[in-house]
């Protein structure tokens, strides 16, 4: 269980609650506007990933509710100041899980954040991806409020975790509520630590990310396309997509592949691309583009091998796209084979293949995954994932004021 702090919240512990759809409105418990809310991560804009969408969307309906909530990040190239973002010390890329992680570093860190913290007064600070360096450490450590984390990755193993297991276990400890996007999530961290695990899923603007939406600008439309949409590291997949797109070109199928995002394997995945015909590397695109390409495709393909969720399944979804993706324990929580996806073994890109050329071949399937899909990524709209956090919230902030 996590055991609470007793100069934030007395003694009492949350209890456990597993879910993997959001709670309905009858059972949450909706704080009174009127909030301070810190967002502690070290994942945001320009950073493209989950953790960021996931962030910006919560403070964002946070603040439509009448709650003051602040992103405290670190500085990145090319982040712009931004109401209510409050960024220290700069963030270094490390290799982390597979992929690429990011680290604040600079001096004083402790001292800047512990000033923040002091002068936004907050009433919750909530820490995403809570026990890695250094912004999330650093928060857990210094908030004297009630502290909330949510756990976003899914891994098999942690050299880390396992090695660090009685400090990471006395961090998690001091947090006042455990949050997991998925049931992934959870069965990753619970395998090295205890605590009172409340599932709450990742969500979906469902407006943005409509079925009527435009095709971006330059996009072809005289091919059916095949989307992915990442970040260009090893766990992502795009490896295996183009091998799968290669077999499905070599088939004699008409398809075009658009990938859009980026990264520093940039130039490894253009070289795997070489001699491929109707491949497009759209880059980093405008967010206000991205709904756009999901609209304008045939479908979407996320060869990803470790996902805790999928949030650009949801995007998809939302889109009304079908999925061609892995079969893994995060994307088993969102999408089910022939429901809302096609689902391959993981790491087979001939199988991944088959599935592509079954939706290019089938419009009736795509459709009708398409629809399953919207149907069901309307239960994941940011209005009511934010309420059932706000509701971890006011729980928390009712005890705190009760010990107070």
């Amino acid at each position: 269980m996590v055991r609470q702090h007793p100069s934030r919240t007395g003694e009492r512990a949350l209890p456990t609650r597993t879910r993997t759809q959001p709670p309905t409105r009858e059972t949450r418990d909706v704080p009174t506007p009127g909030m301070r809310i810190a967002l502690v991560t070290e994942y945001y804009y320009p950073h493209v990933g989950g953790i960021c969408e996931h962030v910006h969307y919560l403070a964002r309906e946070a603040r439509r509710l009448g709650h003051h909530a602040d992103v405290i990040t670190s500085n990145l190239p090319g982040a712009v100041p931004q109401p209510h973002v409050i960024r220290i010390g700069e963030s270094a890329p490390v290799h982390a899980n597979g992929s690429m992680a990011r680290v604040t570093v600079g001096r004083g860190l402790r001292r800047r954040l512990r000033a923040v913290l002091a002068e936004g007064a907050y009433d919750v600070v909530h820490v995403h991806a809570p026990l890695t360096p250094s912004l999330p450490i650093l928060a857990i450590e210094e908030a004297t409020c009630p502290v909330v984390g949510t756990f976003h990755a899914y891994f098999e193993r942690s050299l880390a975790y396992r090695l660090g297991r009685r400090y990471f276990q006395r961090l998690l400890d001091r947090m006042d509520a455990a949050i997991c996007v998925s049931a992934a999530a959870r069965e990753a961290v619970a395998r090295y630590f205890d605590a009172d695990w409340t599932i709450i899923p990742n969500g979906v603007d469902t407006s943005f990310f409509s079925p009527d939406t435009p095709a971006p600008p330059g996009m072809r439309t005289d091919l059916p396309a095949i989307l992915f949409v990442g970040r260009f590291d090893p766990r992502n997949g795009l490896d295996a997509l183009l091998e799968a797109y290669r077999m499905v070109r070599a088939r004699g199928r008409r398809a075009q592949l658009v990938v859009v995002g980026d990264g520093p394997a940039r130039d490894q995945y253009r070289a795997l691309a070489a001699g491929l015909p109707d491949v497009t590397f759209a880059g980093r695109v405008p967010q206000a583009h991205l709904p756009g390409y999901y609209a304008a495709s045939a479908m979407y393909a996320c060869p990803t091998i470790l996902g805790s969720f999928g949030i650009t399944l949801l995007e998809a979804m939302s889109a009304a796209r079908p999925v061609v993706c892995y079969d893994t324990a995060g994307f088993r929580t969102l999408v089910r084979d022939g429901g809302e996806a096609l689902m391959t073994p993981p790491g087979d890109a001939a199988a991944l293949a088959d599935a592509l050329v079954r939706l290019l071949d089938d419009a009736g399937l795509r459709e009708e995954l398409g629809r399953a899909g919207r149907e069901k990524a309307l239960r994941y709209s940011w209005p009511a994932v934010a309420e059932a956090v706000l509701g971890v919230y006011a729980r928390l902030h009712a005890t705190a004021k009760l010990a107070a």
